[in-house]
């Protein structure tokens, strides 16, 4: 690739490429720049460091992230709305397993782009639970609740957990857990 064809876009679609293959945390320019068959310096007219690539892709996985939930959510309430985000979360996840842990590292960047996104993630939970009669407190404790579970949830399945039961869909267990929160809500 010549470097009048690079872009941010590209770098960043590389880098999540190159996550599919190795630990997104070991992923280096150097990596990036021999994939792209460019020099490594060329990365630093884009990019600082590699710090900004990951807070670029973290951007843009919120972003998707935030976009299917919408989607997914037009017209739902209540119980439905909440199987549904947990569903369209859990599938997100899934299918950016690679790069899944950016999203978990938000809170440790300090960068208000993402700062911004994970806020847009959690309003769309607070509006889910706009249905429900809950305290405003209650909807910020449920809401780490439901974050908790679903974060803890895939963590462990990511890590290779659930897999001792083969007659077991881990998958049952998610929407067992997800329905058994909705069953406390008043």
């Amino acid at each position: 690739m010549k470097k009048r064809n690079l872009s941010q876009e590209k770098i960043i679609d590389c880098f999540r490429e190159l996550a599919e293959e190795m630990d997104v945390q070991q992923i280096t320019f150097q990596h990036l720049a021999k994939r792209l068959d460019i020099k490594a310096p060329s990365l630093y007219n884009h990019f600082k460091n590699i710090r900004d690539v990951k807070t670029a892709l973290t951007a843009k996985l919120l972003q998707e992230l935030n976009d299917q939930l919408r989607r997914a959510l037009v017209g739902k309430s209540g119980q439905e709305a909440l199987q549904i985000y947990a569903e369209t979360y859990r599938s997100f996840a899934f299918s950016n397993q690679a790069v899944y842990e950016l999203l978990i590292s938000v809170p440790h960047t300090n960068e208000a782009v993402l700062l911004e996104g994970i806020h847009g993630t959690n309003q769309i939970i607070l509006q889910i639970f706009e249905a429900f009669q809950l305290t405003k407190e209650e909807k910020v404790h449920r809401s780490r609740e439901l974050r908790s579970m679903i974060h803890g949830y895939l963590s462990l399945r990511f890590l290779g957990y659930f897999t001792k039961e083969p007659t077991i869909d881990p998958e049952d267990s998610y929407f067992w857990m997800i329905n058994d929160f909705i069953a406390t809500l008043p």
